[in-house]
């Protein structure tokens, strides 16, 4: 996730310093220009709000793991409760 987060960072940073240097050297912006700076404002934004929905959905993931797990260990304690009542051989510990 981190790795997918830098890129969209990095590419959304990388469009916006493409656009200004495709600006070149006069006083006022050119209308493909402006356009172009616009579409890289578009991704950067787009990409903050997948960056956004990846994060809360590995937050809910990872609820589910501890969830899971806090289920995992409450079977185990009872498969180890059955195993001390009742062993492979058929008799019962007192």
């Amino acid at each position: 996730m981190k790795i997918l987060a830098k890129t969209v960072w990095l590419t959304a940073v990388f469009m916006v310093c493409l656009s200004l240097l495709t600006v070149g050297c006069t006083k006022y912006a050119s209308p493909d220009d402006l356009k172009k700076l616009d579409e890289a404002q578009k991704a950067a934004v787009s990409a903050e709000k997948e960056l956004d929905q990846l994060k809360k959905e590995r937050a809910d993931l990872e609820r589910q793991i501890a969830q899971k797990q806090h289920e995992l260990d409450d079977l185990q304690e009872q498969l180890d409760e059955i195993k001390g009542i009742a062993p492979a051989g058929g008799e019962v510990k007192q």
